[in-house]
């Protein structure tokens, strides 16, 4: 795929993938002898089983509303190095991860649409874009034990702050106490009910693009989606923040092919105008649609509806989408609507980690699952023949 994707492998282009269609799916189906560490690459035509994807590494830190004080802590602080490398121990052939850029150009690792710290009676929230890289990197309590380092990757220059950091320091309570809710995509109120401190078992800092390229060896794919906080009631993301966004992402995606080696990459993300705009710029990456088929409200038809989706990625020459599981269960012969069109699937979603229902994803035709469950899923999949 150029610059983006160097694997030769025959078939990868979107003209040459495999079409043939799998057996239906039944409630016992076997599975092609595997062990752990050994699922098919990212999109292999030639693959005889779904690969198998680490949502944000070892998966999602989430929890319920609940009248607890505070969530069991995670294992793995999802999105970190030690959480990736550990999904790839455990058999994940690629990685999916949320990539944000600071108000100073550097592409981060991040998921939500604020980051939060502070009290629970007292909660304070900024968006990536209003960070630095210097005040993304002392985020308390994960990376305030250590500097950044002298050079800023990816040629950002801090220069302003919208905001301050300078009484930042690496405790884990009080007013830098980093917080996490249900739902990010409004900033926290006081006493919001499912605000919580933000406890894991693994902890490790936040990284950059950069670093994730020096920290996972280049067999392991990327599924890099590109994570835009833009309200849903916005129907057209402004072009300068997606220019801000893709330039930033690709300089950071050149380096680390440049500085590492070839990789895999798949470029996602749920703003069909930054799918639009990474395949006008790089017109040989392999960029898929990300949609809730539904799950989510969104102006955008194209986000809440899974034929509208297929549609829009079909018509910009797109090699895919990745679908919420929930609406593939829905709708389930939209993989083969899909794959009539020269489209790739994928699917995110907690339903993933039911190794049962990967298997007939498999079967419908789907290429790509990410799970949270990495390890249980992995296990069950590759002891089937044992």
């Amino acid at each position: 795929m150029a610059a983006h994707q160097t694997s030769t492998a025959p078939g990868v282009g979107i003209g040459g993938w495999a079409h043939a269609i799998k057996p239906a799916a039944s409630s016992v189906v076997s599975w092609p002898g595997m062990k752990p560490k050994q699922f098919p690459g990212l999109l292999d035509p030639a693959a005889d089983t779904v690969a198998l994807g680490g949502h944000r590494g070892m998966g999602a830190n989430s929890w319920q509303p609940s009248s607890s004080s505070s969530p069991a802590s995670a294992p793995y602080r999802e999105n970190t190095l030690k959480s990736f490398q550990r999904a790839v121990e455990c058999g994940a052939s690629f990685l999916e991860f949320d990539v944000q850029v600071t108000f100073d150009g550097v592409p981060v690792i991040w998921h939500d649409n604020y980051v939060v710290w502070g009290d629970e009676a007292q909660p304070t929230s900024r968006r990536i874009s209003d960070l630095t890289f210097r005040e993304f990197h002392q985020l308390a309590p994960i990376n305030g034990s250590s500097e950044p380092e002298a050079d800023v990757p990816m040629g950002a220059s801090p220069t302003s702050s919208c905001m301050s950091f300078s009484s930042m320091d690496s405790g884990s309570s009080g007013a830098n106490r980093l917080l996490r809710k249900l739902r990010n995509d409004a900033p926290a109120v006081p006493y919001e009910p499912t605000l919580r401190s933000w406890a894991v078992e693994q902890e490790d800092h936040f990284p950059t693009l950069a670093d994730v390229f020096a920290g996972i060896p280049p067999s392991v794919a990327f599924d890099l989606e590109v994570k835009m906080a833009v309200p849903d009631d916005v129907a057209v993301t402004p072009a300068a923040e997606v220019d801000r966004m893709v330039s930033a992402i690709l300089a950071a995606v050149d380096a680390g092919l440049a500085a590492h080696g070839p990789r895999l990459i798949v470029f996602s993300s749920f703003d069909p105008e930054v799918c639009l705009e990474i395949k006008q710029r790089r017109p040989d990456a392999t960029v898929m649609f990300l949609s809730g088929g539904g799950v989510y409200a969104h102006v955008d038809e194209r986000r809440t509806s899974v034929a509208s989706a297929v549609d829009f990625a079909a018509g910009a020459g797109l090699q895919g989408v990745v679908l919420n599981t929930v609406a593939l269960q829905r709708q389930g012969d939209v993989v083969e609507a899909a794959r009539d069109r020269g489209l790739r699937i994928m699917t995110y979603g907690s339903l993933n980690d039911d190794p049962e229902w990967v298997r007939r994803q498999w079967y419908m035709g789907v290429q790509g699952v990410i799970v949270d469950d990495v390890a249980g899923v992995a296990a069950a999949l590759s002891a089937t023949l044992r």
